[in-house]
């Protein structure tokens, strides 16, 4: 068997069996251990101990393994030449594979004492049976190898795929942001529209109504003095308190026989050009007559004003929300955000506004969706301030984008949720303050990404929150 080549045959497996199957059948001992493999017959089942270990001569053996979700796992197929149970053979441990015959064959069925029997009293078998075991454990080793690469190759696609998988849910989280924000500003475009048409009517008809006085007053001649203290009362201006109350102290001086509190007051409104009329024309008993006249001046001067800023509210509310175009326009930025002050005003009745709109280009945007990040940071200072204090927006234009600052004198954003307040669903309180609005700082974070700017916050020196809007100059609407 060991000629001149020397025992480099050894190491082709197949040269290897047809040597160890010539021995078998030559030494009867071993003939007898030879066993029959039946396609479908368990050689041994995953955790039991094992008393034999199987030389496949002919045939195949799959080895696989149960899994704790009782999913069975395909390992590895023995062929001629291989060993099944080698290593707890070995090692003495319960077998970590169940064994199932799924080719018809034979193979040498050994116990542990057997094994080192044959070796000791065969020594022409040893130097095979060790070589072949030695084959067997390089190809496991080969095998493993193979399992360890392909392994980290799934792994490395399956950790690509949950990125690719955590960034389209990300897109799909903010697409549906989105969608909401979008219907929900679709359903203020419907009730704003619904809203305009029912206020602008007693509206107009309260501006023809108060022209209609107006006409009527002209009938009396431009000199008469009823008439020219109704035009005093049409252009008069409102007095603050403390004014008030010093002409008040002087009016009761001046006419001591006015008791009415209400007629004190009525007179204290009038300015002095109205009081001289009336000193100049009163008779006896003319007094109240001739300070209705002053009084419907002034009702129709409120009538004027008050209506005119019905008119503006709605025509600001119908800009804000943009009801009649969800589409991107050449506008001004800066009418937006006024209107957004506007349509806030009973947010803001307490809060110093500070408005420093510089000149800055138009540029194609939805207005709509702008005006509504304006909303959601100016109500969170708003929050943060507790509805008092100051805010200050400020616009710019700088390398082809324009800047809007907007800045509070509240207590800031807390460093370590600083990073956090665009994240959807996110929102904390800060002294009561509620940074975040749940959705409404992510959308408009989307808002601004989409328009192609970006959103940043930070806290100022004076410790209030600082939101930098920037977006890009566009024409091409």
């Amino acid at each position: 068997m060991e000629t001149s080549k020397g025992i480099s045959w050894l190491n082709d497996t197949e040269t290897i069996l047809r040597f160890i199957k010539k021995l078998i059948y030559e030494l009867p001992e071993l003939e007898d251990q030879v066993t029959v493999l039946k396609e479908g017959d368990l050689l041994f089942s995953q955790g039991e101990p094992l008393d034999f270990m199987y030389l496949i001569l002919e045939g195949n053996i799959q080895l696989t393994r149960t899994q704790p979700d009782d999913t069975e796992v395909v390992l590895i197929t023995l062929g001629a030449g291989s060993f099944a149970g080698l290593i707890a053979f070995t090692t003495g441990e319960p077998t970590l594979t169940s064994a199932r015959i799924t080719q018809k064959g034979l193979a040498l069925k050994m116990r542990p004492q057997q094994f080192e029997q044959y070796l000791n009293d065969h020594p022409r078998l040893k130097h095979p049976l060790q070589q072949l075991m030695l084959n067997n454990m390089i190809q496991r080793y080969k095998s493993n190898l193979r399992l360890q690469t392909k392994t980290h190759a799934l792994s490395k696609q399956l950790n690509k795929e949950r990125n690719d998988l955590k960034v389209a849910y990300k897109k799909l989280e903010d697409t549906h942001q989105m969608l909401v924000h979008q219907e929900k500003m679709a359903t203020l475009g419907e009730l704003v529209a619904g809203f305009a048409h029912e206020v602008n009517n007693p509206a107009s008809a309260l501006m023809r109504a108060a022209e209609n006085l107006v006409e009527i007053y002209a009938e009396f001649e431009n000199n008469h003095y009823s008439y020219r203290l109704f035009k005093i009362g049409l252009h008069s201006e409102p007095t603050d308190s403390n004014t008030q109350r010093e002409r008040m102290h002087l009016i009761e001086k001046k006419y001591p026989w006015v008791h009415e509190r209400s007629s004190v007051r009525k007179l204290a409104q009038m300015p002095d050009e109205a009081l001289d009329l009336i000193d100049k024309h009163r008779k006896k008993g003319e007094l109240n007559s001739l300070v209705n006249h002053f009084e419907a001046g002034k009702m129709i001067h409120n009538i004027r004003i008050a209506s005119q800023r019905i008119i503006n509210l709605v025509k600001s509310l119908k800009s804000y929300s943009r009801q009649d175009q969800n589409k991107e326009e050449l506008a001004d930025i800066r009418e937006g955000i006024r209107d957004t002050i506007l349509v806030l005003s009973n947010r803001l009745k307490f809060v110093d506004v500070e408005l420093e709109l510089d000149n800055i280009p138009k540029t194609c945007a939805n207005m709509g969706d702008l005006n509504q990040v304006w909303t959601n940071i100016i109500v969170n200072a708003c929050d943060a301030m507790n509805g008092e204090g100051k805010i200050t927006i400020k616009t710019e234009a700088k390398d082809r984008f324009i800047i809007v600052t907007i800045s509070d004198s509240g207590p800031g954003i807390s460093e370590d949720i600083l990073p956090k307040i665009f994240e959807p669903n996110f929102t904390t309180k800060n002294n009561s303050a509620d940074f975040g609005l749940g959705l409404g700082l992510a959308i408009s974070h989307e808002i601004i990404g989409q328009a192609g700017g970006t959103i940043k916050a930070h806290n100022t020196e004076e410790g209030g929150a600082e939101f930098t809007i920037s977006i890009p100059v566009r024409n091409d609407c």
